[in-house]
């Protein structure tokens, strides 16, 4: 917005998904594929969220009907004192599990080749010695890419699920976006080996974007703001005619197979006012 008033200012936003020297184009069957394979795994992580969700506060928040004793007031500030502890005690091994906003975002959009460290409020590094997977060091630096972004993801995916089993204030908008780049940077990491030398290199920043909105909305079920909320953040610099087409392809596909998989969903519509 203030790029708009202020000749002095840049237009877009802050978050990068491909270098300034990426090259302008995008095969078609590319993008479909991206759009296709992300809308379909993005609705997986959806729908398995929720349902994680939906278990543990049953395990959590039995339901019942017989009359509160005096004691049970102080038993959800215990039940979400536990949980924070343990996960703090998750976020000592992966530190990824923290979010503070942009800078957290852009080490999961790019992989963390921003090192988590150099971000504003960033940990320093010596306080992630015992990370499991540094996230100082690009995923593509470790032995196995794959295997540690997945390990994130997956560790990322509990941490929000169990913190918003318990009802921790925070949401899961932005939360979701992250965990949805690192379960994309594995997926990219994965279809390397087949992705030929002469592909585009708007390639992997398609899928980045397009996991990230089909993850998020398979959750709120809300296919087009959520691409406009990736499309406002992105850097000027972002090739959003190319890439967007994919986002959106994916996001409308992820309402698709979520609804199929489940008709419930971590929000309750309705169709009455």
């Amino acid at each position: 917005v203030r790029g708009g008033f202020d000749a002095a200012s840049n237009l877009g936003g802050h978050f990068t998904y491909a270098s300034k020297a990426g090259v302008g184009v995008l095969n078609g069957i590319e993008m479909v594929l991206a759009g296709l394979g992300c809308g379909v795994g993005g609705a997986l992580v959806g729908t398995l969220f929720h349902k994680t969700v939906r278990f543990l506060k049953s395990v959590l928040w039995p339901a019942t009907t017989s009359p509160c004793p005096p004691r049970s007031k102080y038993m959800p500030i215990l039940k979400q004192t536990l949980v924070g502890f343990l996960i703090g005690l998750l976020s000592i091994k992966f530190p990824q599990t923290m979010f503070w906003g942009e800078g957290s975002l852009q080490c999961a959009v790019d992989g963390q080749c921003t090192a988590f460290a150099s971000t504003p409020h960033g940990i320093p590094s010596i306080m992630t010695q015992s990370a499991h997977v540094d996230p100082n060091l690009p995923f593509s630096s470790h032995n196995s890419p794959i295997t540690a972004a997945l390990q994130v993801g997956v560790a990322k995916f509990l941490a929000i699920a169990i913190a918003t089993s318990v009802k921790l204030p925070g949401g899961v908008i932005f939360p979701l976006l992250s965990n949805g780049a690192s379960f994309a940077n594995a997926l990219v990491s994965a279809v390397t080996s087949v992705i030929p030398v002469a592909s585009s290199s708007l390639l992997v920043p398609t899928i980045i974007m397009s996991f990230m909105a089909a993850t998020l909305t398979s959750i709120t079920r809300t296919p087009l703001a959520t691409v406009l909320i990736l499309a406002l953040t992105s850097s000027s610099w972002t090739n959003l005619s190319a890439i967007l087409p994919g986002a959106l392809l994916a996001s409308y596909v992820s309402v698709w197979v979520s609804n199929f998989l489940s008709k419930e969903s971590y929000f309750n519509y309705s169709d009455s006012i």
